[in-house]
């Protein structure tokens, strides 16, 4: 087998959330049920503010763990990028659950990262706090001046520099923004390092955090957002979803690699295939059903029938819109073929993390195919799902072999990728 055809294996998972930190906390709570959503007065503006509910951390004093990250990104000029805190300390949890220890890393690993906007939540804010900030009887302060360090941070590069610079790595690394399918495609392009030979290792990371509701309150003004607190996926009547905040980190590494050291995989990654619509930017194009190509191709790739799919993990966003497309493809690509799969959506639980989503989502779906059990899609109402496969409403207990796992995005982004358990 030659560098080019290396299978990849996952061999860490690091999930940093609300409802559990680390895979056993997580997982308890996703075997339970557990729920963590509460109403938080976020700034819209300057001296305005906005209640929303959101699946939000504690603060980071807290977290255990979290406060040595906290420290280094204030060393490093980004004090209070939570979402980077986070998903620092997952990819350490990945790492530590794959059984790496931190000063010997492989001197290829690297990452891929998936984060919506870097750095604005705490630039706005302290655009906020100027504007609300009496002027000197001199006139206007140097707005660009006091700006010009959280100008810097947003810049994608920046956070791939300080998570290398954090951990140690040294190999191919960049940043995916493609909407909510970004988790996805990051797992895809950290595969393919691997494959080709460009990386040994690879790890795969995302983040979110909310300072500010200014791009949650783009999602309310459009009527997608939960402000009842209840997100109910593939339900025939909707609410629309709510954020959620944390990170999640999946090591990837070939598997010649990682069988040589005695590692316990969770899955070996098989595939996927993605696509740009380039209709709408909020509304998917129904008629189309481009993702029912995606899904069929992703498949294919991954050498796998529909009939052997055992659990499919949809974006399940929860919109009418959204959550019909999603089952229209769903239905055209199986054909009627994946009798034995069940679905479940992760988002009641963890809230939608947006660019970040798709990697806690596998990190969840990882872990049912490891346990074997089906953590139930909280809220949606018996009888009343619209997905072409039953939809769990109460936790299942069942061999898991093939993962199917869906995202879909603003702007027309679609991803399919599959997973067989090792």
């Amino acid at each position: 087998m030659t560098d080019r055809w290396r299978e990849v294996w996952v061999t860490g998972l690091g999930p940093v959330t609300p409802i559990g930190i680390g895979c056993d906390a997580f997982w308890s709570s996703l075997h339970t049920g557990k729920l963590n959503v509460r109403a938080r007065a976020l700034p819209v503006d300057v001296a305005r503010a906005v209640d929303l509910p959101l699946v939000s951390m504690l603060p980071a004093e807290e977290i255990p763990g979290m406060a040595g990250y906290a420290d280094t990104l204030a060393t490093q000029r980004c004090a209070g990028c939570r979402d980077l805190g986070y998903a620092l300390l997952a990819a350490r949890l990945a790492l530590h659950d794959a059984g790496w220890e931190p000063d010997r890393l492989p001197a290829r690993m690297g990452v891929v990262q998936a984060f919506e906007a870097p750095g604005i939540e705490r630039t706005v804010s302290a655009l906020f706090e100027l504007l609300s900030t009496p002027p000197p009887p001199t006139g206007p302060g140097p707005v660009y001046d006091l700006l010009a360090p959280y100008f810097y941070a947003m810049q994608p590069f920046l956070y791939v520099h300080l998570m290398g610079k954090a951990l140690g790595l040294h190999g191919l690394s960049t940043s995916v923004h493609n909407a909510c399918t970004s988790g996805l495609v990051a797992l895809h392009v950290a595969a393919q390092g691997i494959r080709d030979g460009s990386a040994d290792a690879m790890l795969v990371v995302g983040g979110e955090a909310f300072e500010t509701a200014v791009r949650l309150e783009w999602f309310r003004r459009l009527d997608v957002y939960a402000m009842s607190g209840t997100m109910r996926p593939f339900d025939a009547e909707p609410l629309g979803f709510y954020v959620g905040e944390g990170a999640g980190a999946i090591l990837l590494e070939a598997a010649d690699a990682a069988q040589g050291r005695g590692a316990r995989p969770y899955a070996v990654y098989l595939g996927g295939s993605f696509a740009q619509q380039s209709a709408q930017q909020t509304v998917p194009d129904l008629s189309a059903a481009r993702l029912a190509g995606v899904i069929g191709e992703a498949l294919r790739n991954a050498r796998v029938a529909a009939r052997d799919v055992d659990l499919i993990v949809p974006h399940g966003a929860a919109t009418t819109l959204c959550d019909a497309y999603e089952a229209k493809c769903l239905d055209q690509a199986l054909g009627g073929q994946a009798t034995d799969a069940v679905g479940t959506a992760f988002k009641p639980q963890v809230g939608h993390l947006l660019a970040a989503s798709g990697v806690i989502d596998t990190v969840a779906a990882l872990l049912a195919v490891r346990h074997s059990t089906v953590p139930p899609t909280l809220h949606t109402r018996p009888g009343h799902s619209v997905l072409p496969v039953p939809l769990a409403g109460e936790l299942l207990t069942r061999p898991l072999n093939v993962l199917l796992k869906l995202s879909t995005g603003f702007t027309g982004h679609d991803a399919a990728v599959v997973f067989r358990r090792v």
